[in-house]
């Protein structure tokens, strides 16, 4: 198994000033409760392996763990359904994600559709996710496309989107870079 990279907190910079904010300062703040925030991410991995042992791989929840930055448990409860606990921290505020994803349509080896869900009882921010991940094999390996669409509520919005964003765009490379690495390595 290869040594997996998983990203160091994101520095804030002056222009932001939610430097200064806790988090119980953030879970208490209502405003943003009431208002639902997007990001978008989609890209594609070129992995030197076949769809069949992509898709293999990805479907073991212990290599889901090994991959997903900050992951402390990925546990499958059947087929479909998993769940996750997850801890990032975002400029100075930790994030424990308890959630969950089902894999609501697939094709195996070919795509997968998953929505998920989690909570931050710091924040008291919610998560919601629409992701799907396309395998398709050419002669020098397997392109595995992703695309996602994350909605979230709560005090985590008063961070802004743009560090967000970044930090999030940031733990999903790592963790496609993970599989990739791994994959590769077997």
């Amino acid at each position: 198994m290869t040594d997996h990279i998983d990203e160091p907190e994101t520095e804030v910079s002056s222009e932001q000033e939610t430097a200064e904010t806790s988090a119980s300062e953030m879970a208490s703040e209502s405003t943003f409760d009431e208002e639902e925030a997007r990001l978008e991410f989609s890209d594609t991995v070129t992995i030197e392996t076949t769809k069949d042992d992509l898709w293999e791989f990805i479907s073991r929840a212990e290599n889901l763990a090994d991959c997903i930055p900050g992951a402390e448990s990925v546990e499958r409860l059947s087929e479909r359904h998993y769940t996750c606990e997850i801890t990032r921290g975002i400029s100075r505020v930790t994030v424990s994600l308890d959630g969950e994803f089902e894999l609501v349509e697939m094709n195996e080896p070919d795509w997968i559709v998953m929505e998920g869900n989690g909570f931050d009882s710091t924040t008291g921010s919610d998560f919601d996710v629409l992701a799907a991940m396309e395998m398709n094999e050419h002669e020098t390996g397997t392109d595995l496309s992703y695309s996602a669409e994350l909605y979230y509520t709560g005090g985590v919005a008063r961070l802004g989107a743009r560090l967000l964003s970044r930090v999030i765009q940031g733990d999903i490379e790592t963790y496609f870079e993970n599989i990739k690495d791994d994959v590769e390595s077997e």
